[in-house]
């Protein structure tokens, strides 16, 4: 019989919690996680073939091994997202790489959300040169930075800012080192400077940043939740666990996050079936939801485990560390909370 999506995903997620203490203390990174998920056919869920909520499995399921692995999953996927919706030429030169895990993508587009959400400028400039758009600014923050990624970036050009794709080892690319994290190190995680980067026509996703970002919004923050919901489960399977007790006193708490929980996968599975159904403020709120419930959980799973969960190789502990990075992953907890403010 030929392989399912649950075998072939089943895989890549033992492999992922086999790997999963490596990854976290930097001693491996996610590429080959990328590549093994490509190599599985996982990496165009929703975009190519099957439907989101399939890909939303995928991430939700890593993420409960391995946040940095799920993570990265996640940036790769949106470089796909953001491909797919390209011009042909682009998408021959680059979409099979991509999805095979053979090329990292790199996802570079917080500056262009805030833009469209009103909340700043993109900081990345470009002229017109005899080659293209010439742009120089900078990245504050991206993650899968590896010299042969492909990075898809905004551009403000005058009065309109175009979304494209650069190489990371294109001249004028300068990659920071990467600093030391709390957690995530295994993601390749840091900024980059652009100066003189020429960017030619045939290197243009759009030249209307805010159609695009309406356009990819929803999945943008679909996927997002969908990292977190993984973390979620993993954190209060891993409470459950040491509920008894004196830790009994906790019950209301888990019973609590497990109902948002719940919640959080029930709209997840609603919203993916049709992204385009569920208004601004019903995705931010998820997002929202589901980024407040993980930190919550992976603390919760702390307390009731104790010194067990205080020690830097426990499962628990890598949760509770990676997990605070998720309110001040772009778009920030800051950010959707005034960005939701705006609706009500």
């Amino acid at each position: 019989m030929a392989p399912t999506l649950t075998d072939e995903l089943g895989e890549v997620v033992a492999s992922v919690a086999d790997r999963a203490r490596d990854l976290d203390a930097g001693h491996t990174d996610t590429r080959l996680d990328i590549a093994a998920a490509g190599a599985a056919g996982l990496l165009g869920r929703g975009v190519v073939d099957g439907s989101l909520a399939s890909m939303i499995d995928v991430l939700e399921r890593v993420s409960a091994v391995s946040l940095s692995a799920g993570f990265s999953l996640w940036a790769q996927r949106m470089t796909i997202e953001y491909v797919t919706r390209s011009p042909e030429p682009l998408r021959e030169r680059h979409l099979a790489s991509l999805l095979s895990g053979e090329r990292i993508g790199v996802t570079a587009m917080a500056a262009g959300l805030k833009q469209v959400a009103g909340l700043g400028e993109v900081p990345i400039t470009g002229r017109r040169g005899r080659a293209g758009v010439v742009a120089t600014g900078p990245i504050r923050w991206a993650s899968n930075v590896y010299d042969e990624s492909l990075i898809v970036l905004p551009v403000r050009t005058g009065d309109r800012t175009l979304v494209a794709v650069v190489d990371a080892d294109a001249p004028g690319v300068e990659i920071r080192s990467a600093p030391e994290l709390v957690g995530l190190g295994s993601t390749a995680s840091t900024s980059l400077e652009l100066v003189d980067v020429t960017i030619g026509a045939d290197s243009v996703i759009s030249d209307d940043l805010t159609a695009f970002v309406r356009g990819i919004r929803p999945v943008f923050l679909l996927l997002q939740s969908a990292f977190c919901s993984g973390a979620i489960g993993a954190a209060l399977d891993g409470a459950v666990e040491s509920l008894t007790g004196v830790n009994e006193v906790f019950r209301p708490e888990l019973d609590e996050q497990t109902a948002e929980f719940d919640s959080i996968r029930a709209r997840l599975a609603m919203f993916a079936a049709d992204p385009t159904t569920p208004s601004p403020a019903d995705l931010i709120r998820l997002r929202l939801d589901a980024a407040r419930t993980a930190v919550a959980a992976s603390r919760l799973e702390a307390t009731v485990r104790g010194g067990a969960g205080y020690a830097t190789a426990s499962a628990t502990n890598r949760r509770f560390r990676e997990t605070a990075f998720i309110p001040i992953q772009s778009p920030s907890e800051g950010q959707l909370r005034w960005e939701l403010a705006q609706f009500e």
